[in-house]
């Protein structure tokens, strides 16, 4: 049986993501920070382990790193979902925010990747990192995670240079306005949420915000046999958002 790792697995796209690798027969191990949130997606999801950590603490990522071991000989993907969204102006801006955005958004997959590395050299694996098309065309108030989030971008394309003479393929998706628990608007009141959701529709060409299900059925695709010659590809699914002027 396959073997996937999703970080940031315990809700919205890294959740969605866990439950079509586990749909498609694949066992999912779970790594996330939130243990009742890991605790009731495992209880849905067969051949399915989780993993408690911080992954921007490098000694709780050597203890992860000690847990995986034992599911190396199967592994054949690693999906890098992990991350965090905290807007702030450049006005207000400190040496804080982009360390918390360096440190979640690009180190710790970078630091995970490098766990995984050697086994998905010797198995032919994958590696895939859910990036943004915040990446790709900025807004006002997201330097930070806009540049790390560029940055994985290109360590993708350097991964899937380096991988490909072993078979390793590295690819990431941007993702656009999706309806995550990551966006501030899920802390409004009802009414103030339903609003400001309905306002965001108008503004994807598709004419509604992408669900996390919109990432994950090619988050699974892009991990499998189906994709075998895709590799650097930084693929934008956005309902078109990106074709706005």
């Amino acid at each position: 049986m396959n073997t996937v790792i999703i970080t940031g697995a315990s809700s919205g796209i890294g959740r969605s993501i866990a439950q079509n690798f586990s749909e498609k027969g694949w066992k999912t191990l779970l790594v996330a920070r939130n243990e009742e949130r890991l605790k009731d997606l495992k209880s849905s999801l067969p051949n399915s382990e989780y993993f408690i950590c911080d992954l921007s603490d490098q000694d709780q990522l050597k203890n992860l790193a000690k847990d995986l071991q034992p599911y190396f000989k199967d592994l054949k993907a690693l999906v890098n979902n992990a991350g965090i969204y905290r807007p702030e102006s450049i006005d207000n801006d400190n040496d804080q925010v982009w360390t918390q955005h360096f440190e979640t958004n690009l180190m710790s997959a970078v630091r995970m990747t490098r766990v995984v590395w050697p086994t998905l050299k010797q198995n032919k694996g994958s590696i895939l990192n859910i990036s943004s098309t915040l990446a790709i065309r900025p807004i006002a108030n997201a330097a930070a995670y806009s540049a790390l989030k560029s940055a994985m971008n290109n360590w993708t394309l350097s991964l899937a240079i380096e991988g490909a003479p072993h078979g390793v393929k590295a690819n990431a998706i941007c993702p656009g306005l999706v309806d995550t628990p990551i966006h501030g608007f899920h802390n409004n009141e009802a009414e103030d949420m339903k609003n400001l959701k309905n306002d965001l529709q108008g503004i994807q060409p598709l004419g509604r915000m992408g669900q996390p299900q919109d990432i994950a059925a090619t988050a699974v695709h892009m991990c499998g046999e189906d994709s075998s010659w895709t590799t650097g590809t930084i693929l934008n699914i956005d309902g078109g958002i990106l074709l706005n002027s």
